[in-house]
């Protein structure tokens, strides 16, 4: 029987400047580190590590969509995850964090 866990993709930092490495990792519903799955971007694609990591960088800027997905296995089926990574032009263009206030 083939139980079905959802990818989830995280991304550090969200923003980047055109050549900045952005860090990718990829786990499972129950947070657990997801090995082998493939990020595709539309013009690349990687592959997790066993940490469920692998790094990109861009050389134009834009808005770019990270599809993660994994093939099954006897027990576990994968449903893919996508989120959005935004490149900007240089450093400077980038958003300020803002901080929040505590309460």
């Amino acid at each position: 029987m083939q139980h079905t866990r959802r990818l989830r993709i995280d991304t550090q930092p969200h923003e980047a400047a055109v050549g900045e490495a952005i860090a990718v990792r990829v786990r499972d519903d129950r947070r657990r580190p997801v090995e082998g799955a493939v990020i595709e971007t539309g013009t690349k694609i990687a592959r997790t590590d066993e940490r469920g990591l692998c790094r990109f960088d861009f050389r134009s800027p834009g808005f770019w969509k990270l599809v993660a997905a994994k093939s099954p296995t006897d027990r576990v089926a994968y449903a893919p995850a996508s989120t959005l990574v935004r490149i900007v032009p240089s450093p400077s263009r980038r958003r300020p964090h803002r901080l929040e206030k505590s309460r």
